[in-house]
């Protein structure tokens, strides 16, 4: 990016939504972000980040939170959207403050930087569930979108069996680019 050329990921804010017991329930059954874009009247491209991963280990569902109880959700709309979630059963409160003279409430926004650090430490945690014979798909670096077999592990880089019709390779690939791909 030359001089002058903002970054809009930079511009991106989000705001923290605190999930009733039924709102847990709904991230484990991979519901939740589903039902936020439709009470938010947006797309499925509208972006929400649920700081927890579910996926199936052999016969079992493995659920894996980094911060139980909580969603974010991309700000950008009338406040008055977000407030209106409040009303729905799967939410306890929008995190907000109060301020000015008549103690308005405004939803506390959280940096993108912050859920990027977030989502982070949630890819760590899933790597450290990856173990050798293990079906994986790669996530992020220069295999992206490849899967393959877990041939071993060297602290945090796995060695993955990647097959495709015209090449054989074994490559090193860090633990945080993988997903546990079981069928």
């Amino acid at each position: 990016m030359g001089p002058g050329t903002v970054d809009q990921r930079d511009d991106l804010t989000w705001i923290a939504i605190e999930l009733t017991r039924y709102g847990e329930q709904r991230v484990e059954e991979g519901t939740l972000a589903e039902a936020i874009r439709q009470d938010l009247e947006v797309d499925e491209n509208y972006p929400i980040f649920i700081p927890s991963t579910v996926y199936q280990k052999g016969f079992r569902r493995v659920t894996l939170h980094l911060m139980e109880g909580y969603v974010f959700v991309a700000s950008g709309l009338p406040e008055t959207k977000f407030f209106a979630l409040e009303r729905r059963p799967y939410v306890n409160q929008v995190m907000s403050t109060a301020g000015g003279p008549y103690q308005i409430r405004v939803p506390s926004v959280i940096p993108n930087s912050r859920i990027e650090e977030l989502r982070e430490k949630l890819r760590g945690l899933v790597a450290s569930d990856i173990e050798v014979d293990s079906q994986v798909r790669v996530v992020d670096g220069a295999y992206k979108g490849l899967e393959g077999e877990v041939l071993g592990l060297d602290g945090d880089s796995a060695f993955v069996h990647v097959e495709l019709r015209s090449l054989k390779i074994i490559a090193t690939i860090p633990k945080v680019f993988l997903e546990s791909d079981e069928p």
